[in-house]
């Protein structure tokens, strides 16, 4: 395949991003916001619209997908997988911006401030972009110049240093009381949900908000990252949902409203994925939202299978998303399942994936026992999958209707 050739590609070009970048920095902008404005011209300059930002964790030695634009708004799931498949760890050995060995059309740029990777840029192209003096030096300048910023900007919890075990087992207390502790009781839909953190806190959440005799509402979400920042932004979240959900009778602009507060509460990159339910038993109707996150899965009574389509993008990583309210109807022994990508990605010796035919074919074969039944299996299932380890958080959520 012959390498893209970008025409006009010169040093004039790259002052005019320096300058473009300037601007957009002395404009009183939070950073997510910056990011969203000045995404789109690094791109736009490199000859591309798919831009993802990758964050390194020096505590932790992780990558974490932080931020993307040009890709589909539940692209957040494919690109954090295929994290495990690219050269990230070469910026920690290198500076200048060079091509992801495994996958030749992808153009990493590390963002470094002194002697600290903050961030990756990976621009996806088409094809392979051939190296050129004038890209090398605009992204030697998007390094410094980026670099900063985000050093700038950075939680604390993501620096060098050490945390107090147990200021983190009392977190972990804190965020199990913010999960149910009990079943919920709704004479339309039986619901059960289960959760297990892969570290001491963690990012993933699920709640139920019973209304009428026959009406429920849910929610499944996982917060961007792992650990005590995934925590935070989970609490966060969890705060602004209950009030919302509490003084407003409807979900058609929920989710609008929630990615807006999540969007500017704080002056560093959050975002979550999640899915909302609303379930009238007496008319058999189901309502959702989905921000970014895996497409619900029902299941019949005889086993087959569907999907519940359409959503917008993740909760706060863009200013005015829109999230349309999807509808369905669901029959008598329907089975619903919400799942977050701690099962999805437990991963076996051969780098094969779980995935969500994992999760869908073990539901259809236990269909008929209880939930907790089902999400024994599931669980199980998964163990045995990836020998035993599951490493990033794990949650469920069920709902069936009698």
């Amino acid at each position: 395949m012959a390498p893209l050739t970008i025409p006009g590609f010169d040093h004039l070009e790259t002052r005019r991003l320096c300058l473009a970048l300037c601007k957009e920095l002395i404009e009183e902008h939070r950073l997510n916001e910056f990011l969203e404005r000045v995404c789109p011209i690094i791109g736009e300059f490199f000859g591309t619209s798919r831009v993802s930002l990758v964050d390194y964790y020096e505590q932790t030695d992780t990558f974490d997908l932080l931020y993307f634009t040009g890709y589909p708004p539940d692209a957040v799931h494919q690109l954090g997988r295929r994290m495990d498949r690219m050269e990230l760890r070469g910026a920690l050995r290198r500076r200048e911006p060079y091509h992801s060995r495994p996958d030749a059309r992808l153009y990493c740029i590390p963002l470094y401030f002194a002697n600290v990777l903050e961030v990756l840029v990976v621009l996806e192209h088409d094809a392979p972009v051939e190296e050129t003096p004038a890209r090398q030096e605009a992204g030697k300048i998007l390094s410094r110049l980026l670099g900063l910023l985000m050093s700038s900007t950075r939680l604390a919890v993501n620096q060098k240093h050490q945390l107090d075990a147990a200021d983190l087992q009392r977190a972990r207390q804190i965020q199990l009381s913010f999960l149910p502790r009990e079943r919920p009781r709704c004479a339309g839909c039986d619901v059960y949900g289960f959760n297990q953190s892969s570290a001491l806190v963690g990012g993933d959440y699920f709640d139920f908000f019973p209304l009428e005799e026959q009406r429920i509402r849910c929610i499944l979400a996982d917060a961007c990252g792992h650990g005590l920042a995934a925590a935070l932004i989970m609490s966060n979240f969890r705060g602004l949902l209950q009030a919302r959900v509490a003084g407003d009778p409807g979900p058609e602009r929920l989710f609008d409203g929630l990615n807006q507060s999540v969007h500017f509460d704080e002056d560093f990159i959050q975002y979550l994925t999640g899915v909302f339910l609303d379930y009238d038993g007496g008319r058999g109707t189901l309502h959702y939202l989905n921000a970014g996150h895996y497409e619900p899965l029902v299941i019949a009574p005889d086993g087959s299978s569907r999907t519940l389509p359409g959503g917008g993008p993740p909760l706060g990583m863009f200013k005015n998303s829109r999230y349309p309210l999807g509808e369905a109807r669901l029959g008598a022994g329907e089975l619903v399942v919400l799942f977050t990508d701690g099962l999805v990605d437990v991963e076996n010796a051969a780098g094969e994936y779980f995935g969500t035919e994992g999760i869908s074919s073990t539901v259809r074969e236990t269909r008929r026992g209880s939930l907790e039944e089902i999400a024994g299996s599931v669980l199980e299932k998964a163990r045995e999958f990836g020998g035993d380890a599951l490493e990033d958080d794990v949650t469920l959520l069920l709902m069936r209707v009698p």
